[in-house]
């Protein structure tokens, strides 16, 4: 290594730094956790940036508030996206969302924002771009992090559009 080469000293130092630079960003970024609330399965996807990434599936227990306690505490959400479809369902996750938020007053200081998210066709939606991605048998595992995703993705492009107006 000639002494020109020498100007980055430590490879390492430089990722360090990119690394502190993008959670400072991070952090003043408003953050969303979608759910997809179903009565077997919850799905969940993260939102920073403008963009929604899947992040896991959960069983529908009484341990599930807990575990999504414990997601609130990792990924520090500002809002919390909940899926609505139609009609008793619909329902059934306005009742979910309320119940939620009673428990989050009980577990913590302050809760993240509460809002709801169209989510009709999400999952119809996911099966149709794997299924043109390749995936043929989507019966084998579950995609409710994928409709999270989906219906969070839509719901940012929408709030950014409505926000740039």
């Amino acid at each position: 290594m000639t002494s020109n080469d020498d100007t980055i000293k430590n490879p390492l130092e430089l990722s360090d730094a990119k690394t502190i630079r993008f959670k400072k960003w991070a952090m003043n970024t408003k953050r969303y956790l979608a759910i997809d609330f179903g009565t077997v399965r919850v799905g969940l996807a993260l939102g920073i940036a403008g963009f929604a990434e899947p992040l896991k599936v959960v069983p529908n227990n009484n341990q599930l508030f807990a575990e999504l306690l414990h997601v609130i505490h990792q990924e520090l959400p500002d809002v919390i996206v909940v899926g609505l479809s139609e009609k008793e369902m619909a329902q059934q996750s306005r009742s979910f969302a309320d119940a939620f938020q009673s428990y989050l007053r009980h577990e913590l200081k302050a809760i993240p924002e509460f809002d709801f998210a169209d989510e009709t066709l999400s999952s119809h939606e996911v099966q149709r771009k794997l299924h043109e991605a390749g995936h043929r048998d989507l019966r084998r595992g579950s995609i409710d992090h994928f409709a999270a995703a989906e219906f969070l993705q839509e719901y940012l492009d929408l709030h950014q559009s409505n926000e740039t107006q």
